[in-house]
């Protein structure tokens, strides 16, 4: 029996005619198997000058970890529904560019596989390699793609990933400010806020602008206390990160500054108040019950909110070179001794 269509791909072309006059809706490629396609969607709101401000929003890399294509698109139409009547919310989606790409695996999820249809792990397929030893599975590997995080061809990405990396990266290079947010779930026990590398312990060019987007969310919601923000690196390192790779290429243009994060919702959140999910791998990482589906959906609309607060009043931009020693001095000191 041949899978049907996810019902977040739907969900988003439910979404684009809902709202047709705000949404763009971009067919990125057609993923084909066994005879079959799935789309690969991107949703375009807001301004389309080359240099605004630009958030991207990806979810379901993993396939299995559909809660943040979730998230993001019930963002979105909460988003569309506020500026209806919110003139200053209409008017600050006409100042920035939101592109999402809720589904970037629509295979993944149709199988209910982490990896792809061809069983490779989209986050360990671009051509970056880390120090990790070879028998650090979990870094990628390269044995079989019938055991987890097989990296597949690195010099030859995955379909998806080409096709995004085509789509993001004149947007990346235009715009004066791109934060991208990665929404994956994870079985640990909180969410986790990263950022580049994934591949080494260094510093990230742009450090001292992810120190002042944390010192900023933490003085301005002294009691959201939801995230561990650090360095991917913490946790652990692997090969092939596609933000990884995204940084080495834009790490050289002066014009612009691109910040990719990566959120990553700890599972047993939900997995420790019905063990019964423990008896099916596509559930450890999605929570099943209908009310708390509502409530991951709803807890990180705060920090949504708060990436396009800070994109459209360009803090980003307007840090002078003192703010941004002293941010460096203070990220050194926090997340890298």
């Amino acid at each position: 029996m041949s899978p049907s269509l996810p019902k977040e791909i739907e969900h988003i072309e439910n979404l684009a005619n809902r709202f047709s006059e705000k949404i763009k809706l971009r067919s990125l490629a057609q993923i084909e198997h066994q005879a079959q396609s799935m789309p690969l969607y991107a949703m375009e709101i807001g301004c389309t000058s080359a240099n605004a401000p630009c958030l991207i929003l990806t979810g379901a890399i993993h396939g299995v970890e559909r809660i943040g294509s979730q998230i993001i698109l019930v963002y979105l139409k909460s988003l569309l529904k506020r500026a209806l009547w919110d003139k200053r919310l209409a008017d600050t989606l006409d100042n920035l560019k939101i592109l999402a790409i809720p589904v970037v695996n629509p295979w993944g999820v149709a199988l209910k596989r982490r990896s792809n249809h061809n069983g490779v792990d989209l986050m360990r397929n671009s051509p970056i390699e880390s120090q990790n030893p070879s028998y650090h599975l979990h870094a990628g590997q390269n044995f079989s793609d019938k055991l987890p995080w097989y990296r597949g061809n690195p010099l030859q990405m995955e379909k998806e990933l080409q096709a995004i990396d085509a789509y993001i990266n004149g947007h990346i290079q235009s715009s004066r400010t791109c934060i991208l947010l990665d929404l994956h779930s994870g079985f640990g026990t909180r969410d986790r806020l990263w950022f580049p590398f994934a591949q080494n312990h260094n510093p990230p060019q742009h450090l001292a602008h992810y120190y002042m987007l944390y010192h900023v969310f933490r003085k301005s919601y002294p009691h959201y206390e939801l995230y561990q923000f650090e360095p991917q690196w913490h946790q652990y390192t692997t090969h092939g990160d596609f933000w990884d790779w995204q940084v080495m290429k834009n790490q050289d243009n002066g014009k612009n500054c691109f910040l990719p994060l990566t959120l990553e919702l700890g599972s047993w959140l939900w997995v420790k108040k019905n063990p019964l999910q423990l008896l099916q791998f596509n559930q450890l990482f999605h929570p099943i019950k209908p009310h708390r589906v509502k409530r991951v959906q709803r807890r990180h609309s705060t920090l949504l909110d708060y990436f396009i607060q800070v994109l459209d009043s360009d803090l980003v931009v307007q840090l002078s070179p003192l703010e941004k020693q002293k941010y460096q001095r203070q990220a050194l000191k926090l997340w890298f001794q």
